[in-house]
């Protein structure tokens, strides 16, 4: 999803003002605040109203065009049907402005402004702030410990530049330079979960760090000439030659964000990290002419930034929120930008852009991530469910899951409160399947009611997939289905004719996009391309080979398989990471590893009686389903015939068949009856007994 790039003011209740940039002018749109009393809230009002949705936009040369509001972001949405032409008609440049003007129910007229009709750079720093403030409410400085969970990396950052490369740039040689640089985008910084910083991508970083020799020795001597010289001269172009001469060149957004890392870390009163598609969106609401250009950072495209810098640390001033170097002016700018693009984090995800970036309109309405279909699978207790939340973070809102990351435990609860939120949005929805699960509920179908007099009466109704893709088609941003337990349902009868229509190159906005007519509706249908579809799959219950092929061909599959490593702890002298691990060796022998057991079950034991019960009330219980009770497997599984007769789990009585019977009554010689021992599970030496004769 694009940002919306213009800024705008409220001339009065029933005029706007737009002011157009290059984004604008280039891809075709005019970006408006829906909130303005001029629209009518049905215009981004739900899909189920689409009468209300659409107004006609009437040029002063006659040309009209008919269009709603796409939604591309909180507070912002545009309008895009066909603008491009009046642009180029009549003569717009960056930083004209247009004048909207309501003339009726669903009419407006459009006046263009050719002259600079108001200050662009205020009207870009309002709209910045109002973001800043909707992320952060009662921001009174850069103090504030809210954002200071954004900067404080960014200046251990600055230390660990102290530490690590300053030596190297003084003593040399170029080869040690090198080795110091992948240091430095290596080191883990925060304070909870520490992480490499992330300005320059990690791919980046795997692709400096495999260098050959000699270009080791070119990058460290282009790093020393980029920071050593006094003064700008050419040493940003010197250093985009150095770059491009490498084996394999790195594209313009990396050549930015690499340079701009060393020199702020060098001196971070002059420069600040640039992150090229978010820096793009927001120097050009300050500066509705600024682009960057299609090489690597230029000493001119510095010195315009650094103005624009400038002017903005002043105005902040003014407001009272004086920055104390360049890295405040980043962050202000990234957490404007972030919470606009519904991102919502504090810490910026990696960069990686394509070589000239160059953005049309076509591009423009493809959604950021491209369609995906993933299925989580393996036996219970693995996870999936933990998974599912991370993955549709990962889709939604990916800055989050780095901001999680360095809270260590804590940042799960980050995670699962934005994903409430999201869920409550409709961002998100939740269904599970199971075998009466059908079409109809899935997609669409007839559904009985009871009509004015009386009378029954059948209406087509939408099913939760057709719900959510209606709410995706007009929307520029993800939304994510969450189908649990997706291989209990009856693939073929719940997806219909959409199993096609949901592969990834088959989506609405795609080369090869399908679409159907509905049985039920008579509509024709495509699934958006802003859908992700996220299932769970627990093994034990079917297995992968068994899934419907179809399925498989269109889903990846990302096994969650058990983790004993995460259980470190050791109850009475039993190690659980290991006596899980040996548990499911003997699983996997006897039955596959479809059916092991996940390391969740174990993960709240903290003594011997949470560990009893652990195994008396959930592993023993499913131990019974895998085997289909068959005792002596199970007995095998806990190695209790080894054990001392009072450390074992399961046990067997004598019946006495001769008592029971009369002697021509042939019984199988093992018709003896288990039973469970409960006074095992309060013993530590029953558990270790699980080990016991395991080699190594």
């Amino acid at each position: 999803m694009h940002s919306a790039d213009q800024a705008d003011t409220a001339a009065s209740p029933l005029t706007y003002e737009v002011v157009l940039t290059d984004g604008a002018l280039r891809n075709g749109y005019i970006t408006v605040d829906p909130g303005w009393a001029g629209f009518p809230s049905a215009m981004l009002g739900r899909p189920d109203a689409p009468s209300g949705r659409t107004a006609v936009f009437t040029f002063p040369d006659g040309y009209q065009v008919t269009s709603d509001l796409r939604a591309s972001g909180p507070g912002s949405a545009r309008i895009r049907s066909r603008v491009g032409p009046a642009f180029k008609r009549l003569g717009l440049v960056a930083g004209n402005s247009l004048l909207l003007v309501r003339e009726g129910e669903g009419q407006y007229r459009i006046e263009p402004r050719t002259g600079q009709q108001r200050d662009t750079f205020e009207l870009g720093y309002v709209r910045l702030r109002a973001r800043f403030l909707a992320r952060f409410p009662g921001f009174t400085g850069f103090d504030d410990p809210r954002l200071l969970r954004e900067s404080s990396y960014k200046r251990q950052l600055v230390n660990h530049y102290e530490n690590i490369m300053v030596p190297a740039l003084r003593d040399g040689p170029e080869q040690d330079v090198w080795t110091a640089l992948i240091k430095l985008l290596r080191v883990r910084v925060g304070s909870d979960n520490p992480q490499p910083q992330n300005v320059v991508g990690w791919r980046i970083v795997a692709q400096l760090a495999e260098l050959p020799e000699h270009d080791q020795i070119q990058l460290g001597a282009g790093v020393m000439e980029l920071l050593h010289l006094q003064g700008p001269g050419d040493r940003l172009d010197d250093f985009n030659d150095c770059l491009a001469g490498l084996s394999t060149p790195l594209q313009s957004a990396a050549q930015r964000s690499l340079s701009s890392l060393l020199l702020t870390l060098d001196d971070p009163t002059r420069y600040f990290f640039i992150k090229t598609g978010q820096m793009r969106r927001a120097l050009s609401l300050l500066d509705p002419t600024f682009d960057f250009g299609k090489g690597g950072m230029v000493t001119e495209e510095w010195e315009r930034i650094r103005s624009l810098a400038h002017r903005l640390a002043k105005r902040l001033e003014e407001d009272g929120w004086p920055p104390a170097d360049m890295i405040d002016i980043q962050s202000f700018l990234w957490v404007a930008i972030a919470y606009e693009q519904g991102e919502g984090a504090e810490r910026e995800d990696e960069d990686e852009e394509s070589e000239d970036e160059a953005v049309d309109d076509e591009a423009d309405m493809i959604p950021a991530h491209r369609p995906t279909n993933t299925i989580l699978y393996g036996p219970p207790g693995t996870g999936k469910t933990y998974g599912v939340v991370e993955k549709a973070l990962e889709i939604l809102d990916p800055p989050l899951l780095a901001t999680a990351a360095r809270h260590g435990a804590g940042g799960r609860a980050l995670l699962k409160q934005r994903f409430d939120v999201l869920l409550e949005e409709g961002r998100i929805r939740f269904v599970t399947f199971h075998q009466s699960f059908a079409y109809e509920d899935f997609v669409e179908g007839l559904k009985a009611r009871v009509g004015e007099g009386g009378a029954l009466e059948y209406v087509v109704e939408p099913g939760v997939f057709l719900e959510l893709c209606v709410e995706a088609q007009h929307s520029d941003l993800p939304y994510v289905l969450i189908i649990d337990e997706i291989n209990r349902g009856n693939i073929a009868r719940i997806f219909g004719e959409l199993i096609t229509l949901i592969e990834p190159s088959k989506r609405q906005g795609m080369d090869e996009a399908l679409s159907v007519r509905l049985p039920y509706s008579k509509q024709v249908f495509a699934v958006p391309a802003n859908l992700h579809l996220i299932g769970t799959m627990n093994t034990a219950d079917r297995s992968l080979a068994a899934m419907d092929v179809a399925l498989r061909r269109r889903f990846r599959f990302i096994e969650m398989p058990p983790q004993p490593e995460l259980l470190d702890a050791v109850i009475d002298d039993v190690p659980l990471g290991e006596l899980l691990g040996t548990i499911n060796d003997r699983i996997e022998v006897l039955l596959g590893r479809d059916h092991l057991i996940g390391h969740a079950y174990l993960m709240g034991v903290t003594d011997l009686p949470s560990l009893a019960e652990a195994f008396r009330l959930r592993i023993l219980p499913l131990l019974q389903e895998y085997f289909f009770e068959d005792w002596q497997r199970i007995a095998w599984v806990l190695n209790d015939g080894v054990k001392p007769e009072g450390e074992r789990f399961l046990r067997q009585r004598d019946l006495q068949l001769g008592r029971l019977f009369a002697p021509d009554v042939q019984l199988a010689p093992d018709s003896a009856r288990w039973y469970i021992h409960e006074t095992a599970f309060e013993k530590a030496a029953s558990y270790r007994g699980i080990l016991a004769g395991r080699a190594g």
